[in-house]
């Protein structure tokens, strides 16, 4: 990546506009051989050596070391794009960087920032009335293909199964290498990657009552770094029992409040680990964040910070906790819990970094498949939507005179960017497949049409289910027209001062 990405400088006019295209463009680069089917892996390397193999535009948006401004507000695409469609963000950070070419190219022929900007807006809003017009509604088996397009074949059924058996908020997915991708699986209740902390404490507990601590179970920090003097050994021994009777204290008004299964996202002493044992309670320590709010989500438990301040009224419970032996490890399983559309779905692979591309495909594919329910409208895939959009947008053109019909027409040309680079990352030319395409969409129910990866040819998406959420290609659209008519318009980038943080005279409550 050129130093252009991580570095501002004080730009005004052209220049400013000329780096604004720059970083699209050079962002859009980044992953644009991800997208479709075809598409190929970014590796990401962090300082440390730790490496994530990824092709989801999100993951490579959010994990990648990009310092420059306007980098920062075209990666907001990416966030909004993800957090309202669970898909779709490398076909917005491709277009944001495609318009962007097109504004380029207006600008050299004298066309005005604000004239484009203008022009973008109202494509974009012509597109979403065309977009209103197309589409089909849904059925479990439409949802089937849904998934399938979202996770490339893995796993879809189950995808299909969990999102119209819960909420999102209410599924859990945990990953496991060392497997086999068939062997992923779904449960009704909740699967925690963890196991007791001593072999002393049972394998089972029924009707158990649930605490979550988001604390260490330990004498204070402050406490552990006092200097004391003594004189002889019996005073070390007395030192030593006030201690033990200080952790027994702790142990004993946790257990006063009937817990018998404790949720630890730090660390315990051993001590407390060896009373909780002797008491018959069940303890899993080091527990992840998104673990334990999964639990207070399924189990009606709160977490709680302070140790000192937990109460009866902070359990939680089910019906069911046990230990399963899934791979080498055990699991958490628990069962009957009080929200009763808790899910959970043990993703397995071979290896950690599949299980992991594995896993993030699974989150957008039951995200995809949620929002194609909740709206009950898909679009055919395969670069199709944005194909019949680009030529209704070209006939619309001519009705919009000035040198807003200009833009709108370069709205359109960009819009083509989709489906000729699922063509180029399936090994096809791409100008023979968008002729192919183009001739397609001229006949009856054309709007069907779009790039067969295998030979680059056109066919009905639908048939060939090939199929996503309206939601995704109305909200990538939307998304890159309204970045790009932002930074077609910027005529300075100026370095601001700090800004004042709290301690400052300055702040402002």
């Amino acid at each position: 990546m050129s130093e252009k990405v991580n570095d501002a400088r004080q730009q005004a006019g052209a220049s400013a506009r000329s780096v604004c295209i720059d970083i699209a463009k050079q962002l859009s680069d980044i992953v644009k051989h991800t997208l479709g089917p075809s598409g190929l892996d970014n590796m990401l390397v962090d300082q440390a050596k730790d490496v994530v193999i990824t092709n989801d535009g999100a993951t490579i948006m959010k994990e990648s070391d990009i310092d420059h401004p306007v980098a920062k507000v075209i990666m907001d695409v990416a966030r909004t794009q993800e957090e309202q469609c669970f898909d779709g963000t490398t076909s917005s950070i491709i277009l944001t960087g495609a318009l962007m070419e097109e504004a380029s190219t207006l600008l050299k022929n004298k066309i005005h920032p604000t004239k484009i900007a203008i022009g973008y807006q109202i494509a974009a809003i012509k597109a979403e009335e065309l977009l209103l017009d197309m589409g089909m509604k849904v059925d479990e088996r439409v949802l089937d293909k849904v998934a399938q397009t979202a996770m490339t074949g893995k796993s879809a059924g189950i995808c299909v199964e969990v999102a119209m058996a819960a909420p999102l908020e209410d599924i859990n997915i945990v990953r496991r290498p060392n497997g086999k991708i068939r062997d992923s699986t779904a449960i009704s209740g909740l699967l925690i990657d963890g196991q007791k902390a001593s072999h002393e404490m049972p394998d089972a507990v029924e009707d158990p009552k649930i605490a979550l601590i988001a604390a260490d179970i330990d004498i204070p920090d402050y406490a552990q770094a006092l200097n004391v003097q003594v004189t002889n050994n019996s005073e070390v021994q007395q030192f030593i029992e006030g201690r033990n009777a200080q952790l027994v204290e702790m142990a004993q008004s946790i257990l006063d409040t009937g817990v018998n299964v404790l949720f630890c996202s730090r660390d315990i002493h051993p001590a407390i680990i060896e009373t909780f044992a002797t008491k018959g309670l069940y303890l899993v320590r080091r527990v992840r964040r998104s673990d334990m709010e999964a639990l207070a989500n399924a189990t009606g438990a709160r977490i709680v910070v302070n140790v000192d301040t937990i109460s009866t009224k902070d359990l939680g419970t089910s019906k069911l906790l046990e230990e399963v032996n899934i791979g080498e490890r055990p699991m958490v399983k628990l069962t009957g819990t009080p929200n009763e559309s808790t899910v959970s779905v043990l993703v397995r692979a071979p290896t950690q970094h599949v299980v992991d591309e594995i896993k993030r495909a699974f989150d957008d594919a039951i995200g995809v498949v949620s929002i194609a329910y909740e709206d009950q409208s898909v679009v055919p895939g395969g670069g199709a939507p944005y194909l019949t959009l680009s030529a209704n947008l070209k006939e619309y053109a001519a009705t919009v005179g000035g040198r807003e019909q200009m833009a709108v027409e370069a709205f359109a040309n960009a819009l083509e960017v989709i489906p000729k680079t699922l063509a180029e990352n399936s090994g096809l030319d791409p100008i023979d497949s968008l002729i192919a395409l183009r001739k397609a969409h001229t006949q009856e129910d054309g709007w069907k049409y779009g790039i067969n990866v295998n030979d680059g040819t056109a066919c009905d998406m639908i048939e060939a289910n090939v199929v996503e959420p309206k939601r995704v290609a109305a909200q990538a659209i939307r998304s890159a027209a309204d970045i790009s008519s932002q930074l077609i318009r910027i005529e300075k980038i100026i370095t601001a001062k700090r800004k004042a943080e709290i301690g400052d005279d300055d702040f402002q409550y």
